[in-house]
């Protein structure tokens, strides 16, 4: 099982964009307020050692616990959730709540984090490809369900599709290297409710 530990905007400029339940958000920290023998910080360490860089682990009651342990301490809004991420239509082993389909890299990196809007340095693109990227917008950004991912894996991989195509017009206007790492995964909210912790 391939979980991740997630709560807001893991980018301070994503604030203002449209909501977004993927993977592109922000991971549990050391908990400051508290010493490192605290349960907290005990499972941060965890967090580091087992999940590294992707922040990815596979100890589903040790990652509830650690989100429950910070949820106790934020705001309702700010809360974390543990979210299983699986492959394309693989199903969940925890048979949790269905979220969407993300367009992810990694487990960190996500083309649907921005809402498929592109900031002002759209302006600079040439005029024929700023028609397409607006047109690609206008086509899939409306079928993003309400957690800012596609419900439907067949519609996720054709957005896939576009935006590689529109990316060998004009390298890097998505992202900066291949498009083609990118691949459609499934997100779960896992069954243990966080809400009430």
């Amino acid at each position: 099982m391939k979980l991740l530990i997630l709560n807001g905007p893991r980018d301070p400029r994503q604030i203002h964009c449209p909501p977004y339940r993927g993977t592109y958000r922000a991971h549990p920290t050391h908990c400051e307020q508290l010493p490192d023998d605290s349960e907290i910080n005990k499972l941060f360490f965890w967090f580091l050692e087992e999940g590294g860089e992707l922040g990815m682990v596979r100890n589903l009651d040790k990652a509830l616990r650690f989100a429950e342990l910070w949820n106790a301490r934020l705001k309702p809004e700010d809360r974390f959730e543990v979210v299983e991420v699986v492959d394309r239509l693989a199903p969940s082993e925890s048979i949790g709540q269905f979220i969407g389909f993300d367009l992810c890299s990694g487990y960190n990196n996500s083309l649907l984090s921005s809402g498929l809007t592109l900031g002002v340095g759209i302006t600079h693109l040439a005029e024929p490809v700023r028609n397409i990227v607006d047109l690609l917008s206008r086509h899939y950004a409306p079928q993003l369900n309400g957690q800012g991912l596609f419900q439907d894996v067949e519609l996720a991989s054709l957005c896939l599709r576009d935006m590689i195509a529109l990316q060998s017009l004009s390298p890097a206007l998505y992202e900066g290297g291949d498009l083609t790492e990118f691949r459609p995964v499934g997100l779960y909210l896992t069954t243990r409710n966080l809400a009430s912790a």
